[in-house]
C-alpha cells in the first residue's frame, strides 16, 4: 500500500456519503430553492468522488505520477441559489415551510465544514507537494460549499425568526 492511499480512499468515501446525503435529503425539503441546491451539490460531490478516484488511480498505477490539480473545476458561485429564490419570489410564499429545511441546511453546513477541515488537516500532514495540492484544492471546494450552506442557513433563519410567532 502506498503512503497516501488510505487518505484518498477515506476522502472518496466522504464524498460518496455527501452525495448520498444530498440526494436523499433533496426529496424531503419543502423549499424549491433548497431542493435545487441539494441536487446540484449531490452532483458536485459525485464529481469530487470521480476526481479523487482518478487521482488515486494515477497515484497507484504510475511510479512517476503527475496529479494535475488544475484539470478539474466546478462552479463557485455561492449566490446562485439566492438569485434563483429571488427571481422565483419563493421567500414570500414559503417562509412557514422552512422549519424542516433549516435543520437540514444546518446539517449540510456542518458536514461541509467537517469535510473542509479533514482536507485541510490531510494537506497539513502530507509531505508530497503534488498530493498536498490535491487536498488543498478539495479543502477550497468544500469551503465554497460550507459558505453556500452557511449563507443560505443564516438568510433563511433570519427570515424565519422575523415571522410572527403563532401564526
Amino acid at each position: 500500500m502506498k503512503p497516501y492511499e488510505q487518505i484518498f480512499k477515506y476522502a472518496m468515501q466522504m464524498e460518496m456519503d455527501g452525495y448520498n446525503f444530498y440526494n436523499e435529503k433533496s426529496a424531503s425539503l419543502n423549499n424549491p430553492t433548497s431542493v435545487k441546491m441539494f441536487q446540484s451539490l449531490a452532483e458536485a460531490e459525485k464529481d469530487h468522488y470521480k476526481y479523487l478516484e482518478n487521482q488515486l488511480k494515477n497515484y497507484l498505477h504510475t511510479d512517476s505520477y503527475d496529479l494535475d490539480v488544475d484539470n478539474f473545476d466546478f462552479f463557485e458561485d455561492t449566490n446562485e441559489f439566492e438569485i434563483i429564490g429571488d427571481s422565483e419570489h419563493l421567500d414570500d410564499t414559503l417562509k412557514e415551510s422552512d422549519t424542516p429545511d433549516l435543520t437540514i441546511l444546518r446539517m449540510a453546513y456542518l458536514i461541509e465544514r467537517d469535510y473542509k477541515e479533514f482536507y485541510q488537516k490531510a494537506a497539513e500532514d502530507i509531505e508530497d507537494e503534488k498530493i498536498k495540492a490535491v487536498f488543498e484544492k478539495l479543502a477550497k471546494w468544500e469551503q465554497g460549499h460550507e459558505t453556500l450552506f452557511k449563507g443560505e442557513y443564516d438568510r433563511r433563519m433570519k427570515e424565519y425568526m422575523s415571522l410572527p410567532w403563532g401564526g
